[in-house]
């Protein structure tokens, strides 16, 4: 199984990384990407990747993190981030509206030129962070012209429309614990509509623990074996067959 977003670098993880990579996989997560929110938080990612041979990484600038406008320097670290081979994925990036802050120019700024990146240098995939922008966050992908199948909308928890909108542009979609919430059913009806080729599972790490251990405050890679029982049951599949389609869909998409 693959936890294909975590943050590994997080506080909560960082300090019991053995311990955590230990227990997903005597979990049965065999494989992590640890998603860096900035280039610093990248290059942590990239040394723990270094030490742990199942652990992957993708580097971007999250919209929380974006600078003012003007983002040369943290496009040339993460052209030098993403020349490694275990960096599998550009991001996570995106728009973030949730918040005033940063401005919404500045993360505008930040998603732009990492979008432009996608079409200077980099022929990998990107990992989308979209809340409450769904609009303006497909605006501006379809306006950099990157084929929408180079992306992933990670962590949904969008409407029905929105899913179907992200879904037209031809983008993988991916769930975390939330879509296991009992307060979440929309969600997880919406989850049905996604193809199954279309899918894929994470934990979004140390954040968003499933059921049965919502109560748990720090959430682990081992943790995405219930997104994937819950999703599974949903489908009326085995465990073992939904898993193994999901996987291959992320071996496909990140090149793993």
């Amino acid at each position: 199984m693959i936890d294909t977003h975590c943050h590994l670098t997080y506080p909560g993880l960082i300090e019991r990384a053995p311990e955590v990579i230990a227990a997903a996989q005597a979990a049965g997560v065999q494989r992590m990407i640890s998603v860096g929110t900035s280039p610093d938080d990248a290059r942590k990612a990239l040394e723990l990747a270094k030490r742990y041979d199942c652990v992957r990484v993708a580097a971007g600038l999250h919209p929380h993190h974006a600078p003012a406008p003007g983002c040369d320097s943290m496009l040339t670290e993460l052209r030098e981030l993403l020349a490694h081979p275990k960096v599998v994925a550009l991001g996570e990036m995106g728009l973030d509206w949730h918040y005033p802050d940063p401005p919404r120019d500045q993360q505008r700024a930040a998603f732009a030129a990492q979008l432009a990146l996608m079409h200077d240098g980099w022929s990998g995939p990107g990992v989308i962070h979209n809340r409450e922008a769904t609009d303006d966050t497909l605006a501006m992908i379809r306006e950099a012209g990157t084929p929408g199948e180079r992306f992933v909308f990670h962590c949904f928890t969008g409407t029905r429309d929105e899913l179907d909108a992200i879904l037209d542009l031809g983008a993988m979609v991916s769930f975390t614990g939330i879509v296991t919430f009992k307060n979440a059913a929309d969600l997880a009806e919406a989850s049905d509509r996604v193809p199954l080729d279309r899918l894929m599972i994470e934990t979004d790490s140390p954040y968003l623990t499933p059921i049965p251990h919502r109560k748990v405050k720090i959430n682990e890679p081992r943790y995405v074996v219930h997104v994937a029982e819950f999703l599974a049951a949903r489908r009326n599949m085995s465990v073992q067959d939904f898993t193994a389609a999901v996987d291959a869909n992320a071996v496909r998409f990140f090149g793993l």
